[in-house]
């Protein structure tokens, strides 16, 4: 991994951290939510939601040679916590033997992720007739946020306040588009250590096509740039024939390149 690899990973790595720290115990308990960490990966998990973003690890490898112990001691925390699936995050070089290190646990590959990075031009200007509002309170506008994207990403509903209380930190740039007083779409941005993480990135059905991802997709980089990063980062999944990814080809549009491929290890279901 080059530098600017090891930014991305440590910026997301922030970003979840920051996520489960300024969740409503309420929330946390009703969710079942952890995170924990086993070497050096950070293992974050939600007993009681299937969404893949709430169940996964990330950094494994990144400081020292995977070893089949520690992916051994991931999934058995996984299973005493009653989570069914959940992505462990590896790098393909930090893997000195290979996918060998794999054998013999009931990990298979799952699909990767495409890590996305970004200088600090200008954004290209697509118009909407939504209105974009920076989000600053739960009450206003962070409640619409947390349940666009616990809808968009297959959370149940309980996620919400979980991904509202991400204006608590004020690292965090929480954008929510409107028609109105109906918010159509969401999207985030951390900024830390003059770099920014560009995450939960998702639209109301009922508002697709409406330029409102594009919309929060701007505002976020020139939040971005005002603030002086030198770097931007994102990611999505990989794409594959039968399924491009429309967030691929969108993030594209706004200047950011192919980085680093992710590989996912999931349990052999």
């Amino acid at each position: 991994m080059n530098d600017l690899d090891q930014a991305s990973e440590a910026i997301e790595r922030e970003a979840l951290i920051s996520l489960h720290r300024h969740c409503p115990e309420s929330t946390r308990d009703e969710l079942g939510l952890f995170l924990e960490e086993v070497g050096d990966a950070l293992v974050a998990g939600a007993s009681n939601d299937p969404s893949i973003l709430l169940n996964r690890s990330l950094g494994l490898g990144t400081r020292s040679e995977v070893r089949r112990e520690s992916i051994e001691e991931i999934d058995a925390l996984y299973l005493q916590r009653g989570v069914g699936r959940y992505f462990l995050h590896v790098y393909p070089e930090t893997l000195a033997d290979g996918p060998a290190v794999f054998e013999g646990t009931r990990l298979v590959p799952a699909r990767g992720w495409m890590k996305f990075q970004r200088a600090a031009e200008a954004p290209l200007v697509r118009e909407t007739e939504l209105e974009i509002r920076r989000v600053e309170s739960v009450a206003e506008g962070g409640a619409d946020f947390g349940r666009i994207v616990a809808g968009a990403f297959g959370m149940t509903a309980a996620a919400g306040p979980l991904l509202a209380g991400l204006v608590h930190d004020p690292r965090w740039h929480v954008f929510v588009s409107y028609e109105g007083d109906q918010a159509a779409g969401a999207g985030a941005l951390m900024i830390d250590s003059g770099v920014g993480w560009l995450e939960w990135g998702a639209t109301d059905p009922a508002f697709r096509r409406r330029g409102s991802q594009g919309a929060i997709m701007r505002a976020r980089i020139e939040a971005a740039r005002a603030a002086n990063c030198t770097a931007m980062f994102t990611e999505t999944g990989e794409a594959s024939g039968d399924d491009p990814q429309h967030s691929y080809g969108n993030i594209q549009r706004y200047g950011f390149r192919e980085s680093i491929l992710r590989q996912n290890w999931a349990p052999d279901s």
